[in-house]
């Protein structure tokens, strides 16, 4: 007979999940195998409590389930990465945002190219580890601080991590709250216009005392070298990315936005002549790797195999959520802190203090967009706010402030990639915590989407 299980085994369970997380992080191993225990730990409990095998089993295959479309979504997205960086797409990108941007206040500059490029790859650390790099090194030349150069990149990258629609934290919000992606990145703008023009003024005004004293700065001169020597630079490269925001535009689901954009990278390349059927696949599932260190060192990596970590996090954190979803454990933990809300602001203050929380207990974005999404829909719809709402809440907190978090996974590596300590960097990576500021603002304001 199955038994309620009370909040205390809950509490129990949850720390044994946030130990084995922690102890995966500290021993230099992905938090899947944390979660991995988390579950271990969760199916324990529910079949001391009476649920058998066979119905916690489905509570998985479920939980599974609901974000079948963000598994494939990934696959998908390695995919284009991968093929967009070999055929020259991503490299087109960066060789005109260094010829047209390059004379402009370089911190700027620099905040501006990050976002872009994070916009194509929808990853945040990608484009730190990439693009990032290759800023930072050209900013040294300039005498300009890191830990400003290095604010600037994060926040920059952040914004496609929240806002694009290669994101898998983006596609992971729109499948937990049972949205359109679409719906959700037009209703996030709201709170990304103000806060990204306040940052364009906010990095001119830093970065105005480090102009070049020279009219082309040489170390971009080299790195546009660098990549019209080694890529094909065109404009009709671009064509795959414009496929991909026009489809989705004009409403097109993501899987045929992307598959689009996936069939003419393939084209171009087959078009192009420079390469064989085998470089096309082998990039496609391993990914772009070059033999040339100058070039691996800005632009490396993709293909289906680089997101089998992101998809064994997702798939192991939606089957932890399907026994926590089935058995009833996470529920009456959330409705007790939401009990007490009066108002549209509290609940929307309480929905981001719960993702920060988690954000800083889980030290990864998965759970933190998984557990709210799907626990806080029927009391936002009580409220009479769209599900739109809960997913801009989630994505302006719980997406965006890990890299403020000094022991989240995120913040570790950025730390890492630059050697500069969290706590000296996250004071000029100021649209991480100024999107948190807005979106509570707004809810006190009634800036919010109806539920219809």
């Amino acid at each position: 007979m199955q038994k309620q299980i009370s909040p205390r085994a809950t509490y129990f369970t949850l720390f044994i999940l946030l130990f084995g997380i922690l102890l995966s992080l500290q021993l230099g191993f992905s938090a899947f195998y944390g979660i991995f225990l988390g579950i271990l730990a969760v199916y324990i409990m529910a079949f001391l409590h009476g649920y058998n095998h066979k119905t916690l089993l489905r509570m998985m295959f479920v939980g599974i389930k609901n974000a079948w479309i963000v598994l494939i979504i990934m696959m998908m997205i390695g995919v284009i990465i991968g093929l967009w960086m070999h055929c020259g797409t991503i490299p087109t990108m960066m060789y005109m945002g260094f010829k047209y941007l390059s004379n402009l206040n370089f911190v700027l500059t620099t905040f501006l190219i990050s976002s872009i490029i994070s916009m194509v790859l929808g990853t945040s650390l990608g484009t730190i580890s990439t693009v990032g790099l290759a800023l930072i090194g050209i900013g040294k030349g300039l005498n300009i601080p890191l830990p400003l150069l290095v604010g600037a990149v994060v926040s920059g990258g952040y914004v496609g991590d929240r806002s694009s629609p290669m994101s898998s934290s983006a596609n992971l919000t729109a499948v937990m709250t049972n949205t359109k992606l679409i719906d959700n990145l037009k209703h996030m703008m709201h709170t990304l216009t103000p806060v990204y023009l306040f940052c364009m003024v906010f990095y001119w005004f830093m970065g105005r005392n480090y102009l070049s004293s020279k009219a082309v700065n040489p170390e971009v001169i080299k790195l546009q070298h660098l990549l019209s020597s080694n890529f094909h630079i065109s404009f009709i490269l671009l064509i795959p990315p414009i496929f991909i925001i026009l489809m989705a535009i004009f409403r097109f689901s993501m899987i045929k936005s992307l598959s689009m954009g996936l069939l003419s990278s393939f084209a171009l390349m087959l078009y192009s002549n420079h390469y064989t059927f085998y470089e096309i696949m082998y990039t496609a599932f391993i990914g772009f790797h070059p033999d040339n260190i100058e070039v691996s060192s800005i632009l490396s990596g993709g293909g289906l195999l680089s997101m089998q970590g992101v998809i064994l996090i997702i798939a192991s954190s939606t089957a932890l959520n399907g026994i926590l979803d089935g058995t009833g454990m996470i529920a009456p933990l959330i409705e007790k802190s939401i009990a007490t809300v009066k108002n549209i602001g509290d609940l929307i203050l309480r929905t981001s203090l719960l993702c920060f929380v988690i954000d800083m207990i889980t030290c990864n974005q998965t759970l933190s967009v998984i557990i709210p999404g799907k626990f806080l829909q029927p009391i936002f719809e009580k409220k009479g706010i769209s599900k739109n709402t809960l997913a801009r809440t989630i994505s302006d907190t719980g997406i965006i402030m890990v890299p403020l978090i000094p022991w989240n996974v995120n913040a570790i590596v950025i730390s890492a990639i630059f050697n500069v300590p969290v706590l000296q960097f996250a004071p000029f990576s100021i649209l991480c915590y100024l999107l948190p500021v807005i979106t509570i603002i707004y809810g006190y304001l009634g800036f919010i989407k109806k539920y219809s």
